[in-house]
């Protein structure tokens, strides 16, 4: 008897829910597990997943720099997380910022 895979996903952050995403997008049952409404740190201010904290900017745009070859190599890949960045992109120079 085969059993389907499953995989959780520990922390809803910016990390774990691009790995819940992926996993789910490649067909796998995920479960994201995240310690926030019930416990948080003093560097969150909601209760929400994916939660930008100390900036809105996800660093350089330039593929020259390691923030935007990373910024491309996530965009490659289909990231939920770089791709609603970039639908929600503001004016910062050139960085990658969300507001």
């Amino acid at each position: 008897m085969s059993q389907s895979p499953h995989v959780t996903v520990l922390g809803a952050g910016l990390a774990g829910t691009e790995a819940a995403w992926q996993i789910a997008r490649a067909g796998v049952a995920v479960t994201l597990v995240e310690m926030r409404p019930i416990r948080r740190s003093p560097a969150h201010h909601s209760s929400d997943f994916a939660e930008l904290v100390c900036s809105n900017s996800f660093g350089a745009l330039s593929s020259d720099r390691a923030a935007g070859l990373l910024q491309e190599e996530l965009r490659r890949l289909g990231s939920l997380v770089i791709g609603t960045a970039d639908t929600h992109a503001v004016p910062a120079g050139g960085a990658l910022a969300v507001d």
